[in-house]
């Protein structure tokens, strides 16, 4: 991690600053926003939550999991009309019972054999969401549900002014306060960070608060999908030191890192010198009283299935097998990762795509839109309704699946020399061999510069000609 710096974004939410690129992995103006708007929202999952038996979603370049948080925060508020919970857990509940009937009626009291059987019991049971992750880097992934998600003016007054004083004109007077001088309670950058890249914290709290927030249970998912990929190497002694660092510590959620150390040592250290009877006991409060307290969490848990891919996503996504009804292109910027916005990768999307499946990316880039045009996508732009505004690129394989397409004007930049894509044939060239590459194409090509293209329809436009009619 020595290459990133946390900061914190305009909406409160952690982003990371590569030294590398001298350049930033989410968005200043707020990367848990970005996640709902760029890729949650314009997806209309909500549409496909009551219709389809099962979603799979592709979420290339995870990084930190705001895209996969925010679609798994999206689908759990949704879930009351297609989740039928007394029914699911009835039928889970006796699945635990007959388990643990079994072991006792096996007479053994070394238990550790029997481990998977017990802390797995509902292994079989399907899952509603599958989401497939690919990134790089190991250490983003596994600290990605020990971040903090969000931090607002909102939960530092929240923790000073107790709501036993909503009922008072003290209460909104301190919250009007906050909310008018909310820089002096926002979460505080370094220095150099703030300077470079002109971060201000955002105002309007309450909107985050409200919207844009991930669901508490998210991370605990993310942290016991990571145990059964890590296995007992996910918490290990590199990540306990790391999120101790005085230089990171703020950026973690304590109860996080006590429940990710407590789920791997409860899951695999030797628990044999337990009595057989206690431990039973226990897995029959966890699953099966009417007294546990959690068993909402339980029950949201299993609509959920997580699959890490940790290695170059081009060769991860050659490993994979069916298709996908989403996919979320998130990579570093084009230009300084162009390993993942050639034409052959693309391609490799095309063909995992479902028939009425949808590519999302923040990306507005002519590159961008013409490499999925050469792949034969349908392309449009994602629409920011609050603000009409177009903020980022949608791409599929049916028309009927474009809102919003292109405009005869961004098709014909598509069409400039703005618009000459990467290749990587063997998806395995460097990034300096892609870069060059595609230099040596622009140089020589006799294609429209897009700065030609621009004054040629400034042109058309002031003889009355519109090519958009």
């Amino acid at each position: 991690m020595r290459d990133y710096e946390f900061y914190y974004t305009q909406d409160g939410s952690i982003g990371l600053y590569s030294y590398e690129d001298h350049d930033v992995y989410h968005s200043k103006f707020g990367a848990l926003t970005e996640a709902w708007e760029k890729f949650v929202l314009p997806s209309g999952i909500d549409k496909k939550l009551n219709t389809v038996e099962r979603i799979r979603v592709l979420d290339v370049c995870y990084g930190i999991g705001y895209n996969t948080k925010a679609l798994m925060s999206y689908v759990i508020n949704c879930d009351e009309n297609f989740f039928k919970k007394e029914k699911f857990l009835k039928k889970n509940f006796k699945k635990i019972k007959s388990l643990i009937n079994n072991i006792v009626s096996r007479g053994d009291d070394n238990i550790c054999s029997y481990r998977e059987e017990l802390l797995n019991p509902n292994e079989t049971i399907y899952s509603k969401i599958s989401i497939d992750c690919l990134e790089i880097d190991s250490k983003l992934v596994k600290i990605s549900p020990l971040l903090k998600t969000i931090i607002t003016p909102q939960e530092v007054y929240t923790k000073i002014i107790p709501k036993i004083f909503d009922c008072f004109d003290t209460y909104w007077k301190i919250k009007k306060f906050i909310g008018k001088h909310s820089k002096i309670f926002a979460p505080k950058n370094r220095k150099e960070i703030r300077e470079l890249l002109d971060l201000r914290f955002n105002n309007d709290y309450d909107e985050i608060e409200n919207e844009y927030r991930i669901n508490t249970l998210t991370n605990f998912i993310i942290v016991d999908s990571l145990i059964n990929h890590y296995k007992n190497n996910y918490f290990n002694d590199d990540l306990q030191k790391f999120v101790k660092d005085k230089k990171f510590r703020k950026y973690f959620d304590r109860s996080l890192i006590k429940y990710a150390k407590f789920k791997q040592d409860f899951r695999y250290n030797f628990i044999s010198r337990f009595n057989l009877s206690t431990f039973l006991h226990n897995i029959y409060y966890d699953h099966l009283s009417k007294r546990y307290k959690k068993i909402k969490s339980k029950d949201i848990e299993r609509l959920f299935k997580l699959n890490f891919y940790v290695n170059d996503a081009r060769k991860s996504i050659l490993e994979l097998n069916g298709e996908y009804d989403y996919i979320y292109l998130d990579a570093f910027t084009f230009s300084k990762s162009p390993q993942l916005w050639t034409v052959e990768f693309i391609a490799e999307l095309y063909r995992h795509l479902s028939p009425t499946g949808l590519v999302m990316t923040y990306s507005n880039s002519a590159l961008v839109r013409n490499t999925f045009l050469e792949n034969n996508f349908y392309v449009g732009k994602i629409l920011d309704n609050k603000t009409g505004k177009f903020i980022g690129t949608i791409a599929a394989k049916e028309k009927s699946m474009i809102e919003h397409p292109l405009s005869n004007y961004e098709m014909g930049l598509c069409s400039t020399k703005a618009g000459i894509p990467y290749h990587d044939e063997t998806l395995s060239a460097t990034k300096e061999n892609i870069l060059k590459r595609r230099e040596i194409e622009f140089k020589s090509s006799d294609l429209m510069s897009s700065s030609k293209y621009l004054k040629y329809r400034k042109d058309r436009l002031a003889e009355g000609i519109d090519d958009e009619e």
